[in-house]
């Protein structure tokens, strides 16, 4: 196993593209431009559009969490090849998997040269905790003895690291030091909303922890939503003189806000951002050309001379 530990903050985020198509997944990544890892789960998976965006995807790290399940050997490694033609940097295996097929995709994935493809256990879902163990199990089991447990196996049979939320990032660590990685989802800013998240942590705690990896979803996705920007308009719109937004944004788009807002500010100007360039932006987003326009990344200077820009200053 080799460690991939991250030695920055930002290499640790991981944001799940919990969304119900592939175009939405696509404008999410278009508006997370700073963000260089993304997972992608079932519900994206059911669309069938999964090949596509993972070729789309060329350029991130992918995490593809679909929780395979034992198989025989033949599919398993039909599964990890196709991992390999997309550059998948970690795969989740379901707690149910055999010890010996999770051999066979550990071998699988080493006999591809320079395939660093990390096998992750799930031993519990973030979503359940010691409350849904007994009607689980049928077992006395503790939830630190059951994660363990089942983690250790996994491990022991060639898997790299383990998918651990809540307390059990700590139970993990200290049973299984790095290389070991862990990935922490039901990751929740504090004061924030746990949703259907049973075993919670916020990132500081996580990292603290031990977590290598941390996976958010809604919390990201939603502070995108362009819906949230037209409320904060509407409460303050006598006060707002420039609308500062991407071109491309979950469920809608910069040019659509900025004309749903100017109906009710006629006067209001508009500054779009991309990390795309402003001929590309005109080109395929069908833009004017005389548009102020700011590309990522940017410094503050930056920003403050197109802001000037746009309010004619």
């Amino acid at each position: 196993m080799t460690a991939i530990t991250p030695t920055r903050g930002a290499d640790r985020l991981i944001v799940a593209l919990d969304v119900p198509t592939v175009d939405a997944a696509l404008r999410a990544v278009e508006l997370l431009d700073n963000v260089s890892f993304f997972k992608l789960g079932l519900q994206l998976f059911m669309t069938g559009g999964m090949p596509a965006l993972l070729q789309s995807l060329r350029g991130k790290r992918v995490f593809v969490d679909l929780k395979v399940p034992g198989d025989i050997g033949n599919t398993i490694t039909g599964v990890i090849d196709v991992c390999y033609q997309h550059g998948v940097a970690m795969l989740t295996l379901s707690d149910s998997m055999p010890a010996p097929a999770i051999r066979v995709a550990a071998a699988a994935r080493n006999a591809h040269s320079r395939f660093d493809l990390k096998l992750l256990t799930v031993p519990l879902v973030s979503s359940l905790d010691a409350s849904d163990l007994a009607e689980m199990t049928g077992t006395d089991d503790d939830l630190e003895t059951y994660v363990l447990k089942r983690a250790k196996r996994a491990i022991d049979a060639g898997c790299d690291g383990v998918i651990a939320s809540g307390d059990a990032i700590e139970w993990c660590r200290r049973a299984f030091p790095a290389p070991t990685l862990i990935v922490s989802p039901g990751i929740r800013p504090a004061g924030a909303a746990p949703d259907d998240q049973k075993r919670h942590t916020t990132p500081a705690d996580a990292i603290r922890r031990g977590a290598d990896y941390l996976v958010v979803g809604r919390p990201i996705l939603r502070a995108a939503d362009p819906r949230e920007a037209e409320d904060v308009f509407r409460k303050h719109a006598d006060r707002i003189e420039l609308l500062v937004t991407d071109v491309i944004m979950p469920g809608s788009s910069g040019p659509a806000l900025f004309e749903r807002l100017s109906l009710e500010r006629p006067n209001l100007r508009v500054l779009y951002m991309s990390g795309y360039t402003d001929d590309a932006i005109v080109q395929h987003a069908g833009l004017p050309a005389n548009l102020v326009f700011l590309q990522k990344p940017f410094t503050a200077h930056g920003l403050m001379c197109k802001v000037r820009e746009a309010l004619g200053r």
